[in-house]
């Protein structure tokens, strides 16, 4: 996909997605995510996002590409006793969530629970409930116009609420992504964090991207220095 400014979508593999769970390599490529998340200041984006939305009732939450949940584990002690009960499916292809963050996630008064499934399998199952929130972080731009698409568009049947947070595909970001290795991270990461940039979004290609139907409200702008973000509320 061209912009008006003639920079290209590309797509390709990411290193990381192709390491075993328990490769040295993968696992410090997960740490450097960490410092990643703290570096494009995730969180905050996260809960300005969602802090308007939450009501007074329970709420059921899928996070897609969850990793190992050390994102969601930070938001629930951020918003512990300030959100009702959540209860949170961390969905990936490889479970590589700990002990101690689903202990984390329960002494901050959610209820988690772990999904080791391909995304698209995982939606395609019937759900007897809609989920009341899906959110995702750097996992949407992994996917091809064709893969997004069809992506969306179970997002879209499954809840009513949809939240994604990307690596933004401008000079900025693309600077940022060659800095990464100041923060430590190692040659895994380094070379994934161009690739996800390049593969990144800009101005409202998620909005395009998303089903064509009436009764949503769409939201689609930059965040912080590397993000860009994508919310999609039913009506």
């Amino acid at each position: 996909m061209k912009t008006r400014h003639g920079w290209p979508r590309i797509v390709e593999p990411e290193a990381l997605d192709s390491l075993d769970a328990g490769d040295p390599a993968a696992q410090r490529s997960r740490r450097d995510l960490r410092r990643l998340h703290h570096a494009m200041g995730t969180l905050p984006i996260l809960m300005r996002a969602l802090d308007k939305e939450v009501g007074t009732r329970p709420i059921r939450m899928l996070e897609l590409g969850a990793g190992d949940g050390s994102l969601a584990l930070r938001l629930a002690k951020r918003r512990a006793g300030q959100w009702p009960p959540v209860s949170i499916t961390l969905l990936d292809r490889q479970n590589v969530v700990d002990d101690e963050t689903l202990q984390g996630l329960r002494l901050a008064g959610w209820s988690p629970a772990i999904a080791t499934a391909d995304v698209f399998d995982w939606l395609d199952q019937p759900q007897a409930v809609p989920w009341d929130m899906v959110i995702a972080n750097l996992f949407v731009h992994h996917f091809l116009p064709g893969d997004l698409a069809r992506l969306l568009h179970a997002i879209s049947c499954s809840t009513s609420l949809f939240f994604c947070c990307e690596p933004r595909r401008d000079t900025v970001a693309l600077a940022g992504s060659h800095a990464v290795g100041l923060l430590g991270a190692g040659a895994i990461t380094r070379e994934d964090a161009v690739l996800s940039v390049h593969a990144g979004f800009r101005e409202k290609e998620l909005t395009a991207a998303w089903p064509k139907a009436v009764g949503w409200r769409l939201r689609e702008y930059a965040a912080g220095l590397f993000s860009h973000c994508f919310l999609a509320l039913r009506e």
